[in-house]
C-alpha cells in the first residue's frame, strides 16, 4: 500500500512585480500587476509505506513548498495528492491524526511554558486518551533521553534539547507518516547521530514511513535508501543512493605507504595493462586511480604480493560533491567523462577516506 501518491503535482503562487521610481510606486497603489511563478512543476512519485526518502534539492527547488502540500498546509493549483488515503488539504481534520510534522525551522512548542505542558496541550489537540499519551510519553522521553528537560520551558533548551523535544511532540499520537524538513540543522555532530539512530529505529520498530528533506547529505546517507531530486520544481532524479552513486562516482583512489622508497615507473609496472593512473606523493607514498567498473581487490591483489606495505587507505567520491556536479549540470542522467575525471584526483580534500578493515565510512 502507499503511504505517499503524487501525480503531475503543481503549485502556483502570484507575486507583485513592483514598477521603478516613485511614478511606478504611486501607479502601484491604485493598479497592481502580478506574475505567475510555479515552485512545483507537475512532479510525480509514490512512495510505499515504511519508507524513509529522502527529499533533497538546492535552495528555491520546491522542497518546503512540496511539503507543505504534502501537510494540507498549501492547497496544490493543480495535480493529484492522496496521503495515507487522504486528500491532505480536504480531510485535514481526520489526515493530521495520522502524521507528523517537524521543521527544523519552526517550532510547534510554547515557549514560555515547560516542554511537558505543551506535550499535555498537544495531546488535548491531537484526542490522544491519557492511559495512550502517557505510554507513548515514557516510551520516547526514555528513548530521547529527555527526564531532566520535562519541566524546562522551551525558550531555556539548547538547540540540540529543542529539537528531541519536538521529535516527542510529532510522535505522541503515533502517527504512520513522518514528515521532517531540515530537523539537524544547526546540531552538533553528537546529537545528529543520536537523532539519525532513533529515527532509523522508529522506521525498524514500528514501520514509520519517513520523508527527510534536509542540506545535509549525511543525514540522506545515513537514513535513506532511496533519494528524490529536485531542481527548479522538477524531479530530475528519483532512485536508489548506491545507483547515484555508482552512475556519477569518479571511481576511486587507493593510497599505498610503502616500507622501501619506491617509483612512478615501478609503481605503474605493478599493475601492468590495468586502466589505473598512479601518482607519486612522496618517495614511499603512491596514490592510483580506480574507475569505478574495475574491482579494487584487483589491483591490491598485484601491488601487494610485490611491495612491502605499511598502510593502505581508500577514498571514495562523497555524495556533496557528485550532487554539486549533478546540479551543475542540470541533468542525474548523463554521466561526466571518467576520463578527464581522473585528472582531478590529486586532492583528497573532497572525498572522504575509508581505510581498509573494520570501521564506517
Amino acid at each position: 500500500m502507499l503511504a505517499i501518491d503524487v501525480h503531475q503535482l503543481r503549485k502556483e503562487f502570484k507575486v507583485q512585480k513592483n514598477r521603478e521610481g516613485l511614478k511606478g510606486a504611486l501607479k502601484d497603489l491604485f493598479k497592481r500587476e502580478h506574475t505567475e511563478v510555479a515552485a512545483v512543476k507537475d512532479i510525480s512519485f509514490q512512495i510505499p509505506q515504511g519508507e524513509i526518502c529522502g527529499y533533497i534539492g538546492e535552495n528555491g527547488a520546491g522542497k518546503s513548498t512540496t511539503i507543505k502540500m504534502l501537510t494540507g498546509i498549501l492547497v496544490p493549483t493543480s495535480g493529484k495528492l492522496v496521503v495515507n488515503g487522504y486528500v491532505p488539504y480536504k480531510d485535514r481534520e481526520k489526515f493530521v491524526q495520522e502524521i507528523g510534522v517537524v521543521f527544523g525551522q519552526r517550532s510547534q512548542l510554547w515557549w514560555d511554558i515547560g516542554v511537558i505542558e505543551s506535550f499535555r496541550l498537544l495531546r488535548k489537540v491531537y484526542r490522544v486518551s491519557e492511559t495512550d499519551f502517557r505510554h507513548r510519553l515514557d516510551e520516547l522521553v526514555e528513548t530521547l533521553q529527555l527526564q531532566d528537560l520535562l519541566n524546562r520551558p522551551v525558550r531555556k533548551l539548547s538547540l540540540g534539547q529543542r529539537m528531541r523535544c519536538e521529535l516527542v511532540a510529532a510522535l505522541l499520537h503515533n502517527p504512520s507518516i513522518l514528515f521532517l524538513d531540515e530537523p539537524t540543522i544547526g546540531l552538533d555532530i553528537v546529537v545528529k547521530t543520536e537523532i539519525r539512530e532513533f529515527l532509523k529505529r522508529l522506521n525498524r520498530e514500528q514501520g514509520t514511513t519517513i520523508l527527510l528533506t534536509t542540506h545535509d547529505l549525511q543525514d540522506i546517507e545515513a537514513l535513506c535508501s532511496r533519494v528524490i531530486m529536485l531542481d527548479d520544481g522538477r524531479i530530475i532524479y528519483d532512485g536508489g543512493l548506491e545507483e547515484l552513486k555508482s552512475r556519477w562516482g569518479k571511481g576511486r583512489e587507493v593510497q599505498f605507504q610503502f616500507t622501501d622508497p619506491v617509483s612512478l615507473p615501478a609503481v605503474s609496472a605493478m599493475t601492468g595493462d590495468l586502466a589505473v593512473r598512479w601518482t607519486l606523493e612522496n618517495d614511499v607514498t603512491a596514490k592510483v586511480w580506480i574507475p569505478r567498473e574495475m574491482n579494487v581487490s584487483e589491483v591490491l591483489s598485484r601491488v601487494v604480493g610485490q611491495q612491502d606495505i605499511s598502510d593502505i587507505k581508500i577514498f571514495e567520491t562523497n555524495t556533496d560533491e557528485i550532487v554539486r556536479e549533478i546540479y551543475q549540470s542540470g541533468s542525474a542522467d548523463a554521466p561526466r567523462d571518467l576520463s578527464a575525471l581522473s585528472d582531478d584526483l590529486g586532492s583528497t580534500d573532497q572525498k572522504e577516506p575509508v581505510k581498509t578493515g573494520a570501521g564506517e565510512s
